[in-house]
This record gives C-alpha cells, structure tokens and sequence, in this order.
C-alpha cells in the first residue's frame, strides 16, 4: 500500500485561509462595536435602554421600593425626551432603595392606570446598586426615604442629587405620595391619578432645566 504525501496539499490549504485573512478587511473595535448596536437597536423593546454611548448623560429616578413611581416617572421621561432635542442624548432609568422589593414586578394598579395615559410599565424592580448611583449625572430622589438613602451614600455619588420637589410648585407636595400609604377614604384610582400628574409636573421642568442642569 502506497503512502500519499499530502503536506503540499495541506500546505496550499493553509496558505488559502491566509489569503483570505490578509485580503479580508478586518473592522476596527469601534466598527465592530457599532455593528453590534445597530443590531441590538433595531428590535428594541419600549422597557429596554435605547441608548449605547458612554459620554450619554444619565437620570436615575429613585423611590422606596421602585416598583410604581420611579418606572413611572422613567417612562414619563422617555416620552418627554423623544419629543426633545435631547433624544439620544439623555437616558433616564429607574431603581429602587429596598433590597426586599428587589426584581418584584411593577405595582399593578400603577402599570393598568399609566397605560390609561400611554405610558408603557412592564418588568421588575431593581435595588440601585454602587456603580449606578456612581455613573449616574443626575438623581432624583421621589421620596423622603429614597432622599435619605442619597444623602447617606455621598462619598460615592459624583453626580447631582436634587430631589423632586425641587421641580415642583411650592402649591404642589413635597414628594410623590406613596401610592400604598392610603386609608379606606381614598379611592384609589383618584390617588393613582394625582400622582401621574405629579410625576408628568415634575419631569415636564426637569427637561426645561436640563440645559443648566447639563452644563453647571
């Protein structure tokens, strides 16, 4: 039986995958990072972050449990900013300060009476985190609590903490109420109500003041 010498063959296979790699224009890591975000962008979902870039400036909406009023006002600021020139320029997000409502789903009552207004709430909470109180630009504390957790947590927050009521009119609360903190008086759909309007109030000038907000 005759033994058959393919190393030419072998050899010739080699030197054609190293045509091709030398031939073959290979992307740089910036156009191969876009080609991957142009395609995780193109099927985004409403709840998802639409944004990609590093320098993208960023809103971090906190409430005690972020499980109603930060997605809210989250949303509420995503539709405000897709009619803006800020689009693509800003992110708002959403967390919450308990770590026992941590990946709960959102408040119910507050993702049925939201759609009512076309703001879209779908998914869980998420307990804010080091690096993303760390990263984010500016911080929007909606409530006493989340307001004392910011004030606790200083010495590594680099961006601006300015709570909600520094956006509202002196005639409107303080904070966003809490929509679980109500007797047997209030109905419910009433409370809800107000307090989308807060929250549609509050983000409304906190995109007017992003301007000085931005660049002070």
């Amino acid at each position: 039986m005759n033994n058959t010498d393919n190393s030419k063959d072998t050899s010739n296979i080699f030197k054609k995958f190293r045509g091709k790699i030398t031939h073959k224009s290979i992307s740089s890591p910036e156009t191969l990072v876009g080609e991957v975000i142009g395609k995780k962008t193109s099927g985004l979902a409403r709840n998802e972050t639409p944004y990609f870039s590093p320098g993208i400036t960023s809103i971090l909406f906190l409430s005690k449990r972020g499980i109603s009023r930060a997605p809210l006002a989250r949303e509420v600021m995503r539709g405000l900013l897709h009619q803006s020139d800020h689009f693509g320029s800003i992110r708002p997000s959403a967390r919450g300060i308990s770590e026992a409502y941590d990946l709960c789903s959102f408040d119910k009552r507050m993702v049925h009476r939201a759609s009512l207004q076309g703001f879209e709430l779908s998914g869980h909470s998420r307990r804010a985190n080091t690096s993303e109180l760390s990263a984010a630009n500016l911080i929007i504390p909606l409530d006493p609590e989340s307001k004392q957790y910011s004030k606790s947590r200083t010495f590594y927050i680099r961006g601006k903490v300015l709570p909600i009521s520094d956006f509202l009119n002196a005639d409107d609360l303080t904070y966003i109420p809490d929509p679980f903190d109500i007797d047997d008086a209030t109905d419910v759909s009433d409370r809800y109500n107000s307090i989308i309007e807060l929250v549609k109030k509050g983000c409304s000038e906190i995109l007017e003041s992003l301007p000085s907000l931005i660049h002070s």
